[in-house]
């Protein structure tokens, strides 16, 4: 069965993303395009995984988790998990590399960690998330697939931030497939790899712009949906019955301005997961209720059909009139 994908996605925590693109708007941009398997790829960080995975599963859609790694030559790089988790200890160890720095959002950008309901837990503000990182892009690479990642060099063929402006070549690594913008991407950069298309969504309206579509078991999907169903009703049950453990609600203000003030001072400016309290629930429940196995299958089974070829760019989608294209109809 073929399926719609956009791999490449960056919420509000990005710096140079607009403050709009909370997870819950993003994932209502990719109901309208019709995404079916929908990636968040924040810079150098997944602290808004937790969130991004419960949106995804309220409405329908099969989350991945990723992070756009920025190595020290600023060749861009995608890994990508199969779950939020994951996604999250990565992003922790990831943040060891980001070179300490204080922030002004005036100056570098909003970063904002946010709840469900999009509310702010974070804004880190002794680290800039669009620093270039203190190792390679092989080193990051490696790393990366040793973490069970699935790895993309970034819009290969873009005139910055690739490994064509910035290396001129494709270095050898363990990717499984490479990201390009173009229809037509130098084969010297592409290697023998699976050729894709994403987004690279920096605001809400270029979310689906750029989709691919690849071949999946029908069956690990359907399996996927309905775990990723039974979390939805377990989160909606606890949001309704135990909300205040989720995520804290400023209690009414005689102002306006007093309700501002009281969100800010409960505001972390911590840029790692565990020194987020607001996070740890989140957290927490997704332990208990993600489903772990149902991704990994689909995860792996996502691996395999790039390492097959078993998925076309935008610009290659199957012809009408071939078997893979009558696949596609039949999905509609």
């Amino acid at each position: 069965m073929l399926y719609t994908f956009d791999f490449h996605n960056h919420s509000c925590l990005s710096p140079c993303a607009s403050l709009e693109a909370s997870p819950s708007e993003m994932v209502e941009w990719a109901i309208k395009k019709r995404i079916d398997l929908f990636a968040l790829t924040d810079h150098n960080s997944a602290l808004n995984s937790p969130a991004f995975g419960i949106e995804c599963a309220n409405a329908g859609i099969i989350p991945l988790f990723g992070i756009e790694l920025n190595p020290f030559e600023e060749a861009h790089l995608l890994a990508i998990f199969s779950d939020p988790l994951t996604a999250l200890r990565f992003s922790d160890w990831v943040f060891e590399y980001l070179p300490a720095m204080r922030v002004d959002p005036l100056q570098f950008g909003d970063q904002v960690v946010v709840d469900p309901l999009g509310q702010i837990l974070s804004m880190p503000s002794s680290i800039w998330y669009g620093s270039s990182l203190k190792e390679s892009f092989t080193f990051f690479a490696q790393e990366a697939a040793k973490a069970g990642a699935i790895v993309i060099p970034a819009h290969i063929d873009r005139p910055h931030f690739s490994v064509y402006s910035q290396l001129g070549f494709l270095p050898q690594g363990p990717y499984d497939a490479v990201e390009a913008m173009s229809p037509n991407p130098d084969p010297t950069l592409c290697g023998d790899f699976c050729v894709i298309s994403n987004s690279d969504a920096h605001v809400l309206e270029h979310i689906g712009r750029r989709p691919s579509i690849i071949e999946l078991d029908e069956k690990k999907v359907i399996d996927m949906h309905a775990a990723l169903s039974k979390m939805a009703e377990a989160w909606f049950r606890g949001l309704w019955t135990n909300q205040a453990n989720i995520s804290a609600s400023s209690p009414e203000k005689e102002s306006e301005e007093d309700s501002e003030e009281d969100i800010q001072d409960q505001t972390s400016e911590a840029g790692l997961s565990i020194e987020i309290p607001g996070l740890l629930p989140i957290i927490s429940f997704l332990e208990e209720w993600y489903p772990f196995a149902e991704a990994q299958a689909l995860f792996e089974n996502i691996r395999q059909s790039l390492h097959k070829q078993k998925a076309w760019s935008i610009y290659k989608k199957p012809k009408p009139g071939s078997l893979i294209h009558a696949s596609a109809e039949k999905k509609k």
